[in-house]
């Protein structure tokens, strides 16, 4: 443990504060961006994750019926133990390690498939954000953007006032609506 707090000291010193250093001593300024939250709270975002948690709704609902019918083999083989054959217990016994791995099987696939589905949404509003948060950058005389949303890219403190995030969502789907109004339907 004690390890861990000198080696994150050191990483604070040998990197954080030469950033910080850097943006106190240049003309530009260093801004904070929860990414995440502009991908999930932008009007595309909102839009796209609404479909998804139908879709997940709809596959838990599936789960649940599959894990329900499951749960009644089990309580009958429990209950009927005693008066059934050993053949009748050992098929009931197969049967219900059939569905159990069966069910596995497909919760794994269920995470799977939404997982790439996560992905696969992030990317298609990414390809959309990137452009604007450059020009939104150049506009205002931003010479860093920090993403605050991933783990590997911890920010130790973040000056509130530094938050740009609502502000980037806001200008973003102005931006969507802009392009909206001009694509082809």
């Amino acid at each position: 443990m004690l390890t861990r707090i000198i080696g994150l000291s050191w990483l604070l010193w040998a990197v954080v504060f030469p950033v910080i250093a850097l943006a106190q001593n240049s003309s530009g300024k260093v801004v904070v961006i929860h990414y995440e939250a502009v991908i999930r709270e932008c009007s595309e975002g909102k839009r796209a994750f609404a479909e998804f948690d139908k879709q997940v709704a709809t596959k838990r609902a599936q789960l649940e019926k599959k894990n329900n019918e499951l749960l009644t083999l089990r309580r009958q083989l429990v209950e009927q133990v005693g008066s059934l054959n050993e053949q009748a217990q050992l098929t009931l016994s197969q049967n219900i390690e059939a569905k159990d791995t069966q069910m596995k099987r497909d919760q794994e696939d269920a995470q799977k498939e939404f997982n790439a589905i996560q992905q696969g949404i992030f990317r298609q509003i990414a390809l959309r954000f990137g452009p604007v948060l450059q020009k939104y950058a150049v506009e205002q005389g931003i010479s860093m953007i920090v993403d605050s949303s991933k783990q590997t890219n911890q920010v130790f403190f973040v000056n509130p006032a530094i938050e740009i995030t609502a502000e980037v969502i806001k200008i973003f789907d102005a931006a969507l609506a802009t392009d909206g109004a001009s694509a082809p339907q």
